[in-house]
């Protein structure tokens, strides 16, 4: 990135908040939480935007590590203002939803 890149940390179990009045920064972080917020086929008029659902029936380990790569594949795909820095697994929370934290720079 350049000198005026800023970095941001994402927690992929915050809600997402649609705000339609965002701009800059802001818009590129909503939009990417909305990406790493979405399944495949959720979405009629795009099926291939999103996560493919089906990574989560694997073994955590596997899970991770394809989520990971999901997650580097969908924001370069539909969010190129950002660059992904990170994706760290976090853990499970008690509902068994996997956690991460997803580090950009925009």
């Amino acid at each position: 990135g350049d000198v005026y890149s800023m970095q941001y940390t994402i927690n992929t179990l915050e809600p997402v908040k649609l705000d339609f009045s965002a701009k800059g920064d802001e818009r590129v972080l909503q939009n990417i939480r909305n990406l790493i917020n979405t399944f495949r086929y959720e979405i009629a008029y795009n099926r291939t935007i999103g996560i493919d659902p089906n990574i989560f029936d694997k073994p955590a380990d596997i899970a991770a590590a394809l989520y990971t790569a999901e997650i580097y594949r969908i924001i370069a795909d539909y969010e190129p203002r950002a660059e992904v820095k990170a994706v760290n697994f976090i853990g499970l929370d008690d509902d068994g939803n996997m956690s991460f934290e997803v580090v950009v720079d925009i």
